[in-house]
């Protein structure tokens, strides 16, 4: 039971106490819980997306036209409601590690992508740069 109120407060602090808060540090149960939380809500939606609804219009595998559909109007919102406690958790994981929140626009780079994620995954840093921003 110790590990459903550990969640619940975990999504509360990202979903709602810091949703906008682009300062400070995060540590990696934060951010990987989530990351698992939007993995299953994703997961959900598109089975209902599919199954339920039935009206599908773009495909996380595939997303380019004429290929498989699998993501509707569920998966949209969901993105739509989530994007900004994403971006913010992501940067101050980044923080936690010492480097800036803007680093995470590698992703949109092919082959860079996989760096702001190596950083991810690593524990903290309490190094001088890391320190700057606030716990």
């Amino acid at each position: 039971m110790n590990i459903i109120n550990h969640f619940i407060d975990t999504m509360k602090t990202v979903l709602v106490t810091r949703a906008t808060d682009f300062d400070g540090r995060s540590d990696r149960p934060e951010y990987w819980w989530f990351t698992l939380y939007l993995t299953i809500a994703i997961g959900l939606c598109v089975a209902v997306d599919n199954y339920v609804i039935g009206i599908t219009f773009w495909s996380f595998l595939e997303p380019w036209p004429g290929g498989m559909r699998e993501s509707g109007i569920l998966v949209g919102l969901l993105f739509v409601s989530t994007i900004v406690q994403s971006i913010s958790l992501t940067a101050r994981r980044l923080h936690d590690r010492g480097h800036s929140g803007w680093l995470q626009l590698l992703t949109l780079v092919p082959f860079f992508g996989i760096i702001p994620l190596y950083w991810l995954v690593r524990s903290a840093k309490d190094t001088p740069e890391a320190l700057k921003y606030k716990n």
